[in-house]
Formats: C-alpha cells, structure tokens, sequence
C-alpha cells in the first residue's frame, strides 16, 4: 500500500524529470545509414557510398543529398529509406554522396569543390546517371547538369531552390535582415567553417513558437508513447550529427545565391564557367513540399522555366522540408510515381 501512494506520489515529479531530459541536447549523434553499403570513393569532403552489388549493370542513380546535416537523409531509417524505395521501384544501382563534416584542412574549399565532387562521381559509375538532388544537394545538381548536360540521363530535384527569392518566405527575409558581417563573424568564430550548430538554431528559429513551445507541448502529451518517441530519437540523432561547412563557400552561396539569386539569373560562375540552365534538356522531375517553410515550392517550380527539358513534371507532397524525402507513408505515396516517370526515357 506504501509502495503504491509512494509511487503516485512520485509519478508527476518523474516525469517531469523525463520530460526535462529529453529537453537537454546529447553529445553530437554519429552518422548512421539503415541499408547495408559500402564505399566506392573518397576524397577529404565526402565519400561515395553504394547501395547495389558490384556486378549490377543497371544505370546508375547518384543521390546528392544536402551538406548541411547529415548526408543518411536519404537512408534515414525503417520505412523511411528513400534508397529502399528507389530500389523497390526499378532503380537496381543506387549510389549516395556523403558530405563530411568541414575541418581546418578543407575550410576554404568552395561550391567549385562540392560540383566537381558530383561530376567525379559521376564519372566514377560510368559517365552518365540518373541524378537526383535533395535541398543544397539539388541546386548543386541542377550546376553539374548544366556544366556537364551529358552526365544527367533525367534529373530529380526535391525541396530544392532554383530561385532563392520567389515568393518571398521566412528564410529569404532573414538572411535580408541578418548583415554580412554576422554571417563573417559566425564563420570567425568557427575558425574558418560554420558551425553545424549555428545553422540548426537559425533553422530552429524560424519556427520559432512551434519548436520551442509547440514541440515541447506535444512531448510532454507524447512521453508515453514509444513509438513517437523512437522517431523522435531518430530525428535528432540526424539532426544533431556533426556537420560544419566550408566557411568559404558558405559565405558565397549566402551572397550569391541567396541574396543576388545568381543561379536564376544566369550569373553565378562554377569552375570557371556561367551556370546556364537552360544547358539542361534531360527530363527534369520537380518534387516540393507543400509545407515547406524552407524551399518554397515556387522556388523549386522555377526550374520549369529556366531549363529546357524534353519533358518535365511536378510532383506536389503533402510534406514539410524534410518529409519531401522522409514521408514514405501511405498518405505521400509520390515515390513510386516519381520513379515510374524517370523510367520513362
């Protein structure tokens, strides 16, 4: 009978201890991947990672994930696996860039490095692939396809801004309101790399009642619940892994992309060359989230007019930023038509 009015007694106050320890950040997560793979390539800023057998003689698909966070995006976990989905809907050969982390070695590397990385690993499966870029890793796609139009036999861009500026939204205001001298001062304070924890609290900020009041609302409702709770576990463990960039060519895509909006206005220069868009003419699928806060889907859906693709399509999902890749649920079920569309030709 003690036992039992000790431990009601005691059941508010621990779980406002739970609760309070969820809300303490943990030691920097390592990267983890949810398929087996191994590595093909690497060089000081990423590896090149495979998902299919040696002997698969299928086209290849090259991922190119964003390089702020962590690059398992794109095999995030059970039944969130963007690989597992491409595999189960006709892409045999799959293959992953995996963005390392900055260090005082490759500080200075510019978005000039990051291109030529997805044209050497291009090169490496065999010249020509399936491309598909997730956020940055998008933008960064659509640069190496209209620098090199033959290594994109179509070419997939997912929650990825093509005009920084369209439509306005939360990120573009800020970095107007932010001087560039904050953004040089964060990457001073770095010792020349911003700090993957700078980004997460500016990211975390533009939504800022719903992840500091909102969010801990629903925990505290959720704390019971481990299913919710496991998933939550596996959103900041990617979250929160270690992932600074280049300090250099952070502070030139703040400046020339998000700021003048070169890219889309054909005057943003990659490894000595004027990016054109309109070089690329391979089918081009456009996938947005309709909640994405981050990539509007304007942004994205500039593409359309920008390249000259024999054929082209939008796919809207019902998704924020990062759920466009991780929302494999029966409610988004977009992947496997976007697969069946790129198999096309």
């Amino acid at each position: 009978m003690l036992t039992e009015a000790f431990e009601a007694a005691w059941a508010p106050t621990a779980r406002a201890l739970r609760f309070w320890t969820e809300l303490v950040p943990g030691p920097e997560a390592e990267v983890v991947w949810h398929s087996p793979n191994r590595v093909v390539r690497e060089a000081p800023h990423y590896r090149l990672r495979s998902f299919s057998p040696e002997s698969s003689e299928a086209l290849p698909l090259l991922i190119v994930p964003p390089e702020i966070n962590g690059s398992n995006l794109c095999d995030y976990g059970p039944g969130q696996s963007l690989v597992q989905v491409l595999q189960a809907n006709g892409f045999a050969s799959v293959h992953a860039i995996e963005w390392t982390t900055a260090t005082q070695a490759t500080k200075d590397y510019d978005v000039d490095h990051s291109i030529q990385a997805i044209l050497d690993c291009a090169e490496a499966l065999g010249g020509r692939v399936h491309l598909l870029g997730i956020c940055q890793g998008g933008w960064e796609a659509a640069v190496a396809a209209a620098l090199r139009p033959g290594i994109a036999q179509t070419l997939c861009l997912a929650a990825a801004p093509i005009d920084f500026r369209a439509g306005g939204g939360t990120l573009t205001r800020l970095v107007d309101a932010t001087p560039p001298s904050a953004y040089a001062g964060w990457v001073a304070l770095g010792g020349g790399v911003m700090r993957g924890e700078f980004l997460r609290s500016g990211f975390t900020n533009l939504k800022f009642v719903e992840r500091r009041v909102l969010d801990r609302w629903q925990l505290w409702n959720r704390l019971d619940d481990d299913d919710w709770m496991e998933r939550r576990h596996r959103l900041g463990r990617w979250y929160h892994a270690k992932k600074d960039l280049p300090g250099r060519a952070y502070l030139r895509i703040v400046q020339e992309l998000f700021r003048e909006n070169r890219l889309i206005e054909g005057r943003f220069e990659v490894l000595g060359e004027t990016v054109d868009l309109a070089r690329i003419t391979c089918p081009l699928a456009l996938v947005a989230g309709s909640r994405d806060h981050i990539t509007l889907p304007e942004q994205l859906w500039a593409a359309e007019a920008a390249c000259r693709p024999e054929r082209s399509r939008r796919f809207a999902v019902d998704a924020g930023h990062v759920g466009v890749v991780i929302r494999q649920d029966v409610e988004a079920p977009a992947w496997p038509d976007i697969c069946a569309w790129l198999q096309e030709g």
